[in-house]
């Protein structure tokens, strides 16, 4: 073994060495940064209905439409994912909720300045009555009734642009409601 390979080896010893001798290795430093906070100016929402719908004879689906504005002078790719969390405000509270699982319709493309529609969803198990009559709305009714009876509104975090888009409630009363969009 030469001398430079002897010294190296020598050195790579005393490094093994020190760290076999250390008690606890030192926490790694990290130099990520923080996430930037979600911006809540750049898209917003604006209510624009809702609608009942069978997915199929025992499931169903209330369907709140809105209208996002987007006031950024860049295009906006709003894309259906696990990037996408939407959560429901509580009227009770205020606070934020995920209890009940709401959903992204689809993926929209809002240009700048622009304005699109979207819809998010709650799916509900309800068995469809063979006809519609008078007591077969009045049971959707009561369904959407009780489903958006503490529901203020949505809240939309898009986790990869850091935009939070507030979509208000503020829905008719459940007496307004579309039952005739069937899927």
């Amino acid at each position: 073994m030469g001398g430079w390979q002897k010294r190296r080896f020598c050195a790579l010893a005393l490094a093994m060495a020190g760290v076999c001798a250390m008690p606890e290795l030192p926490v790694a430093l990290t130099f990520a940064q923080p996430a930037a906070p979600w911006n809540q100016r750049a898209v917003k929402g604006s209510f624009a209905g809702v609608r009942f719908r069978e997915i199929d004879a025992s499931n169903s689906a209330i369907t709140f439409l809105y209208d996002i504005e987007n006031r950024t002078d860049g295009d906006y790719q709003l894309t259906k994912g696990p990037a996408v969390m939407i959560m429901s405000r509580l009227k009770s509270t205020g606070s934020l909720s995920s209890e009940k699982a709401v959903t992204l319709s689809g993926s929209a493309f809002v240009p700048a300045k622009n304005r699109t529609r979207i819809s998010v969803e709650i799916k509900q198990p309800f068995v469809w009555p063979g006809r519609m009559d008078s007591k077969s709305q009045d049971r959707i009714r009561r369904l959407v009734a009780d489903e958006v009876d503490d529901i203020d509104g949505f809240v939309l975090f898009d986790g990869s642009t850091r935009y939070q888009i507030d979509l208000p409630g503020g829905w008719p009363e459940a007496s307004g409601t579309n039952t005739r969009n069937r899927h």
